[in-house]
């Protein structure tokens, strides 16, 4: 194998300068690449964070609302126990105060309203009144003329009589009123008194100063919410009571709800109110909640425009330190993609550059040596088996594998050359065995060696195809035509024109590689390839071009085929039957779909001992072209068989006795 030389630097700077665009372009144009490479991977690497970073902060900024919101619910929830536990204490207060007890045992309902009235203002109550034991109301300041009607609310009064003391929150005339009940003792109970404070405006505003929340208490009996009070102001109630539903359907954990153009974290609350559904809303503003997380994206917009400038300077510098080196290399990889590897390049700069360009020509060297045996195996061995080779998984052994196997030899070619000079029989060969390697190829077989004037062309090994065998049969009719069509060729420069016999067989073969560890041919071995072989020595008996066997007419499609005969090979009891591909389906005239007829009927007469009429069939193809030689052939066997009649063993087969 030739060896390639280092060639020389003024040679190779010469050609790297006939290569490609001009430098400063190329070298501009990588730069770029390389600039615009770190700045899309720096904003790639920062929107991502950023996008992480945002959707955190989101989270964490819901997640601290959303505990706000429970904080300040658990406080709202205590601060009204907290309250009802003062307004409790300051009414049992009252009720064991002596003129209140002497006004009540009065039954005077304008003493007693009067009391009521008094001691109302006295602790900032909204209303008062005083229940008799049956639950009939004594006097009350909120609604003066019910005196002498059972009481709205009897189970509370049920409630204090049990636990001594109750409060809960009820709706009086379409306002929210915390009450609470308690016993007038004297020393057994001898009335109730009811105490109403009113949940208003200015009470959502105090618990708002508390739980620096907006609070709004909702009645939702009804099919729209009753607003009872809140802190919103008075332009947003209206998208406050639409999505109230939704709002105390999913907020018992906290719930997002736009209002207006703003976003808020909402908690539903519902209050003891007996059967009534009132429920207390506690709601933060996602913008105000948001504020103290701001400054952190401000910092990271800051902090990424500082990142782009300095990554945007670094690339420039680094890129402009290696896209010469690179734009040189460029240029010779194009040189060695058109097939010229004398070429070099100076490993000079950066270590990491000398490094590439020192690999590079070691590159350089291997794939010249690599070509350059492609090119010779591809010259001794098919291109599969070279590829094989190559890559190294070429192994002696072999393995079993359906294929279909070819031989082919030039007839009289030895008589032929004789009558010309070694040259021009080196020559005249050569245009034969061309012809025929290049119609192997195209149609995906292998030739697996050349045998004097001869080729034997395996099609399923190394590489198999579910269609090797029609393939194949193509393969074996392009021959046929190929060379009938280079004899004419060679006939009109006045040279020699022989004829081509084929061997086709199908069947089932040893396909590996036979020889030693250093040297070994890949080949396919089996009684299948010895019949392929017998089949092409048979073309010259028969005189046809083509002989395949039954299996291969099997697995094709699309060819009409002439049985030939029945032959049986040496070493073989069972006979198998010989066929001709004659031509290719729809291609034959009428008058030779009739030959064709007669001829199969006449070998059916004779199989089955109708000797008579196949003579009759076989003596009026005597004369017809294609014909002659087998008629011929079955007439000399029915002449035999007159001579000597066979036992009823006879199967009709021709024994082959030689190899």
């Amino acid at each position: 194998m030739e060896s390639h030389r280092p060639p020389d630097p003024a040679k190779t700077r010469a050609a790297l300068g006939r290569a490609g665009p001009a430098p400063d372009k190329r070298i501009a144009k990588l730069q770029d690449r390389i600039v615009v490479f770190f700045v899309a991977l720096l904003a790639s690497v920062l929107i991502v964070n950023f996008a992480l970073i945002r959707y955190t902060t989101q989270q964490t900024a819901q997640n601290t609302l959303r505990e706000e919101l429970r904080v300040g619910a658990r406080v709202f929830k205590r601060i009204l126990e907290t309250n009802s536990e003062k307004l409790v204490e300051a009414t049992s207060v009252l009720t064991y105060d002596f003129g209140f007890r002497e006004a009540i045992a009065t039954r005077e309902r304008e003493t007693i309203y009067s009391a009521l009235t008094n001691h109302a203002a006295r602790i900032r109550a909204s209303a008062m009144a005083v229940i008799g034991l049956d639950g009939i109301i004594v006097s009350d300041t909120l609604k003066p003329k019910a005196s002498g009607v059972p009481y709205a609310f009897p189970d509370l009064i049920n409630e204090a009589a049990e636990r001594g003391r109750t409060s809960s929150i009820r709706l009086v005339d379409g306002k929210a009123y915390q009450i609470i009940v308690v016993p007038v003792l004297a020393p057994l109970p001898i009335a109730w008194v009811a105490m109403s404070f009113v949940i208003d405006d200015t009470a959502a505003r105090e618990l708002q100063r508390i739980t620096s929340s907006d609070v709004t208490f909702l009645e939702m009996s009804g099919a729209t919410p009753g607003l009872l009070a809140s802190t919103v102001p008075p332009a947003r109630r209206g998208g406050l009571l639409e999505k109230a539903p939704s709002m105390v359907a999913n907020g018992a954990n906290g719930v997002k709800e736009r209002l207006g153009d703003e976003e808020y974290e909402v908690l539903a609350m519902r209050l003891d109110s007996g059967k009534l559904p009132i429920y207390a809303l506690i709601q933060r503003s996602v913008k105000e909640g948001t504020e103290p997380f701001d400054w952190l994206e401000v910092l990271l917009y800051f902090l990424a425009s500082f990142s782009m400038a300095v990554t945007l300077y670094g690339a420039i510098r680094i890129a402009r330190r290696i896209t010469r080196p690179i734009a040189h290399l460029a240029s010779a990889a194009r040189e060695i993609e058109k097939g010229n590897y004398d070429v070099r390049v100076d490993a000079t700069g950066s270590f990491e550059i000398s490094e590439l360009a020192q690999a590079f020509g070691g590159m350089t060297r291997g794939l010249a040596e690599r070509d350059n045996m492609r090119d010779v195996l591809g010259k001794v061995s098919s291109a599969a088996v070279a590829a094989q080779l190559l890559t190294g998984q070429i192994e002696l052994g072999g393995e079993e594998r359906d294929a279909s196997v070819i031989f082919t030899d030039v007839r009289n070619f030895t008589a032929l050359a004789e009558k010309l000079s070694p040259t021009q029989s080196l020559a005249l060969l050569n245009e034969f065995l061309t012809e025929i390697s290049a119609i192997v190829e195209d149609h995906g077989g292998v030739v697996d060696k050349y045998m004097g004037d001869g080729v034997m062309a395996v099609f399923g090994a190394p590489v198999a195809r579910p269609d090797d065998g029609q393939r194949a049969l193509e393969a074996a009719l392009a021959i046929r035509d190929g060379v009938r069509a280079l004899g004419r060729r060679l006939a009109a420069r006045g040279q020699p024109d022989p004829e081509v016999g084929v061997g086709l067989n199908t069947s089932r073969v040893i396909a590996g590689n036979i020889g030693s560890p250093t040297r070994l041919n890949y080949t396919v071995l089996g009684d299948g390839v010895n019949l392929a072989a017998r089949f092409e020595g048979l073309t010259k008996r028969y005189q046809v071009p083509i002989v395949c066997g039954e299996r291969t007419k099997a697995v094709s499609s699309g060819v009409v085929f002439r049985e030939l005969d029945k032959v049986r090979v040496r070493g073989k009891t069972v006979p198998v039957r010989i066929f001709e591909p004659i031509a290719r389906e729809g291609t034959l005239t009428p008058m030779e779909v009739d030959l064709l007829g007669i001829w199969h009927a006449a070998i059916t007469d004779f199989r089955e001992r109708r000797w008579s009429r196949a003579r009759v069939a076989f003596e009026s193809l005597s004369e017809e072209r294609g014909y002659v030689r087998l008629a011929q052939l079955y007439l000399g066997y029915l002449a035999d068989l007159e001579s000597r009649t066979p036992g009823p063993d006879w199967d009709g087969a021709f024994t082959l006795y030689e190899k």
